[in-house]
């Protein structure tokens, strides 16, 4: 008796390995976003507070934004960083950006499953000396009556995957 050459043991072995690589190179999309939950748009994010450093002379305002943000899910995630547009009172004070693309994964700020987080984003721009934002913000009084806006995008991490999150928070 003769055994057939082409199916030798070696070769089922590598026709084996080669058929596992290949369906895990076409499954690989499906595997890693199974690390995303499957309610996360149920991630919120808020503005719960507005702080403004100092307005100076020279028309520049440096503020501070607090962003909350809550991850009811129950996957830890990470966050890339956050890209908005802010306004005040209706007015577009421009755009800002919270990142954290530089920073290794492990260095990012972790949104625990259940627990809400807060981040802090500096904000500066220019203002005319006499428009009515510029006025408000330096004068304790009004500042406090002033209406925030932000829209923007959160960036969401898990294990290997990300998403994108659109938010509106107004304070």
């Amino acid at each position: 008796m003769r055994q057939s050459v082409f199916l030798s043991r070696r070769r089922i072995i590598l026709i084996g390995v080669i058929a596992a690589v290949a369906i895990t190179i076409i499954l690989l999309p499906l595997i890693l976003t199974v690390t995303l939950p499957s309610n996360l748009n149920s991630v919120g994010i808020t503005l719960s507070k507005v702080e403004v450093i100092n307005t100076t002379g020279s028309n520049m305002v440096n503020l501070n934004l607090f962003f909350n943000i809550h991850n009811p899910t129950g996957t830890t995630l990470t966050t890339s960083g956050i890209d908005y547009d802010l306004f005040a009172n209706g007015s577009r004070l421009g755009p800002g950006s919270l990142s954290y693309a530089d920073v290794p994964v492990n260095g990012r700020p972790q949104l625990f499953s259940n627990t809400t987080t807060t981040l802090q984003s500096s904000f500066q721009f220019n203002s005319h000396p006499n428009s009515h934002i510029f006025k408000s913000m330096q004068n304790p009084a009004t500042l406090k009556h002033m209406k925030w806006n932000v829209n923007g995008v959160l960036s969401l991490e898990s294990g290997f995957s990300s998403a994108s999150k659109q938010f509106n928070a107004t304070l």
